[in-house]
């Protein structure tokens, strides 16, 4: 086949397609970035590089010139979900198979998602798509209780906001463009991510995770973590994925999706239609030997899964925790963790140094740590000890150039990370 690649990831894990895609049966064409290249196999049909992904119009004309060079393309390959609307715009432009601008939408605006689950009769937050203050105040109003404001088309908890129904929601929101946003009750309760891949409509592989904390109180600077769960209640929620993800049309790919546990059974929070972030990936790779990335290619290619584990029991359970950076700060000293915490296998941690400048999203952050366990509790355990014992010794940036390095005075303390909500 003719294969398009729209990528913008330059790790050696996420963007290893040489590994995953014969070059040599297939002609494969890239429009990726600059630090990319080579890593792309020199049998590689056409590259075509972009600087900039923060707006699709760039991405879209380096498609259609590829598209010009090659003669047209079978497939086109979008993995990242930030890029699913381009990729989508791609196949209509170019005639390309595959999902269309309103097939992603379900999966990227928040108030489609829910309401096509709703219409299938699985719970929904009661939400409303509210693009004025005005609106929402009146929503709050109705409920009485707690709100969540979120970008109907956001991802990894970016501008979401939780407001308590006694919070004035004009200072709270002040600065915030809502003519893109969406409003939703606040449900308290466990919040659960379940990972995996569907195909031909059911789901292939799946595992179903518990947060400690989430993803909303990473983006406000605590820790996050998870471990992969078994028994009833993880059966449960597996079941109520599956569910949710034939109401949304997923016939085959990945999924990452997320869903709260409350004393009348889970509620649907939201999906992507791609794998989970954070250290997820590596963990299935590491402890269930499952490519969720390179799988999901070969079901978009039409082949088969070659990596998913037969049925039958796990050996082990796995987990991450994902430690936020310090904004303003720079790293002066962090100890290892590794053969300190009984089931922690694997760390990436700054270099003493680094600088931290609010843009390290789920990357460059001040730890992540991958676990793999007999058991769920030991997995959470472990998770608990390395919040505990991480301590990390920071000096405040300056907030102007300082005139003569030797004049500059560095202040450092230890410190410690903080415990997450429970």
């Amino acid at each position: 086949m003719r294969i398009l690649i729209i990528n913008r990831w330059d790790d050696e894990h996420q963007s290893d397609y040489g590994s995953r895609i014969d070059h040599s049966v297939h002609e494969v064409s890239y429009v990726t970035v600059p630090k990319h290249v080579p890593r792309i196999p020199a049998a590689a049909r056409h590259i075509q590089v972009v600087e900039d992904y923060r707006s699709p119009e760039p991405v879209i004309e380096a498609a259609l010139a590829a598209h010009r060079a090659c003669g047209g393309f079978d497939r086109l390959l979008v993995l990242s979900e930030f890029d699913l609307l381009t990729g989508a715009q791609i196949r209509e432009r170019l005639g390309i198979p595959g999902p269309d601008t309103e097939a992603v939408l379900v999966f990227r605006d928040k108030t489609r998602m829910k309401a096509r689950v709703a219409a299938a009769g699985l719970r929904v937050p009661r939400f409303q798509e509210a693009a004025t203050l005005a609106e929402m105040t009146a929503f709050r109003a109705e409920l009485g209780a707690p709100v969540v404001v979120k970008p109907r088309t956001g991802a990894a908890s970016i501008g979401i906001f939780v407001v308590g129904p006694e919070e004035d929601l004009a200072t709270t929101l002040a600065g915030t463009e809502l003519a893109d946003y969406q409003v939703e009750e606040y449900l308290e309760g466990p919040v659960w991510h379940v990972d995996g891949l569907m195909e031909d409509g059911s789901m292939a592989f799946g595992r179903a995770s518990r947060y400690m904390d989430t993803c909303y109180g990473f983006a406000q600077g605590r820790p996050v973590g998870s471990a992969v769960q078994t028994g009833p209640e993880a059966d449960t929620m597996l079941a109520f994925t599956e569910a949710c993800l034939r109401a949304l049309g997923l016939e085959r790919g990945a999924f990452h999706f997320e869903l709260i546990q409350t004393p009348t059974g889970p509620v649907f929070l939201e999906v992507g239609a791609r794998f989970g972030g954070g250290e997820i990936p590596w963990v299935f790779q590491d402890v269930y030997g499952v490519d969720l990335i390179g799988d999901w290619i070969r079901l978009e290619l039409g082949e088969r899964p070659v990596t998913l584990p037969a049925p039958g029991p796990d050996h082990g359970h796995g987990g991450f925790l994902l430690v936020p950076e310090p904004l303003g700060q720079e790293l002066v000293s962090r100890p290892s963790m590794v053969g300190a915490v009984p089931g922690l296998y694997a760390e990436e941690l700054p270099e003493p140094g680094h600088k931290f400048d609010g843009k390290g999203g789920y990357r460059f952050i001040l730890g992540r740590f991958r676990y793999h366990a007999g058991s769920a509790a030991e997995v959470e355990e472990a998770i608990r000890v390395t919040i505990r014992d991480y301590h990390c010794e920071l000096a405040a940036l300056p907030a102007e150039p300082v005139a003569a390095p030797e004049q500059a005075e560095q202040v450092t303390e230890p410190v410690a990370v903080p415990e997450p909500v429970r």
